[in-house]
């Protein structure tokens, strides 16, 4: 009877703290941030401890060279999205001159027989350079609206970098006689979530730097920015490439009017995505999570719907989080192990 009764207030207690991620998330989303991103930078501060930097040296330098170098980005992103809004009418007369000829195409090829003069006249009804300039507008608001919040995390970035760094005699103190269990779950999530992050961001780095390359070589427009729209979006699981190769294709459609130009870019930013999304990837990150493919896709959308993109993108290290959290409730372990899947006999899971 105990039992289910803490099972029922278990439930509860999850039930009232999803409803506060979703109310308070103006103020979590930079702590969840700042969290992930002191964690990355936790073993580059320790390096420097152990090599003999001084202590007075190492927080405002690691602070202020990556707090620098993330508000560099969101500038680059909101100008460049500035500049597509104000050429939203030469984007939008290129838009619709190729729907133009793509339905003249299908006529051509049906002999007539497909009347598309109804949907084209829908879509010349359409204000495509207002949907330009409110989607380039949503976008440079988005991330404006981020940085007005900059503040914010780089105060929680700052504070959870420099206590970081004392963990262990911290969690001693609150742990009391169970110090040991929450330093060791701590020091595994830790390890969990550095070893994503790390490897993620390294490889999203690495297809952002490929597909700015192939835009550069084609000559499409606002090449660096697709760039970086393709490091960010590809924190979103499964879907993220998919995603990454939309902006830049839609792009080149508008920019040019070579039909094997396109197909070749299309081909080009496909197969780079493609090779490392479905196998460098997989191959570099191996069984270091213990997600799997529907524990992914449930927390994709889950964390997508409090938090929209943002919860997209922090999806995957919030469900390890979860994982290593429900693994010490007895009556929720059940639902750890179903977010796993069994080890291979000989197999270890690597941290």
């Amino acid at each position: 009877m105990d039992s289910a009764i803490k099972t029922i207030l278990l439930i509860f207690l999850f039930v009232l703290v999803f409803y506060l991620l979703s109310v308070l998330s103006s103020i979590l989303l930079p702590l969840i941030l700042a969290f992930l991103l002191a964690v990355m930078f936790q073993p580059l501060i320790s390096l420097l401890k152990k090599i003999k930097v001084p202590s007075f040296l190492i927080l405002p330098a690691v602070s202020i060279i990556t707090l620098a170098f993330i508000f560099l980005i969101l500038n680059i992103i909101y100008q460049t999205s500035t500049d597509i809004a104000s050429q939203k009418d030469y984007l939008a007369y290129r838009f619709q001159s190729k729907l133009e000829g793509f339905f003249s195409w299908i006529q051509s090829i049906t002999g007539g027989a497909v009347d598309t003069d109804f949907l084209n006249k829908q879509i010349n009804e359409m204000p495509q350079s207002v949907w330009f300039s409110n989607t380039a507008g949503s976008a440079a608001m988005s991330i404006s609206s981020f940085t007005g919040s900059f503040v914010m995390f780089a105060i929680y970035y700052i504070v959870l970098l420099s206590g970081m760094s004392g963990y262990k005699r911290y969690v001693r103190y609150v742990g009391g006689d169970k110090s040991t269990t929450l330093l060791e779950t701590y020091e595994q999530l830790q390890k969990s979530v550095f070893s994503y992050m790390i490897l993620k961001t390294l490889i999203n780095i690495g297809s952002g730097l490929l597909v700015t390359l192939i835009c550069l070589i084609f000559g499409v427009k606002f090449a660096v920015f697709w760039g970086f729209i393709t490091f960010l979006v590809l924190y979103i699981p499964s879907f993220g490439s998919i995603i990454a190769t939309v902006f830049p294709v839609l792009m080149a459609i508008i920019q040019f009017d070579s039909f094997n130009k396109i197909l070749f870019f299309f081909i080009l930013i496909f197969v780079a995505l493609f090779i490392n999304g479905s196998i460098i990837e997989p191959k570099i990150m191996g069984t270091r999570l213990r997600l799997n493919t529907v524990t992914v896709i449930f927390g994709l959308v889950f964390w997508g719907y409090l938090w929209g993109i943002p919860g997209m993108m922090l999806s995957v290290p919030l469900m390890v989080i979860l994982k290593l959290i429900f693994e010490h409730f007895p009556t929720l372990s059940i639902v750890s192990r179903l977010m796993g899947y069994p080890e291979k006999e000989g197999e270890r899971v690597k941290a």
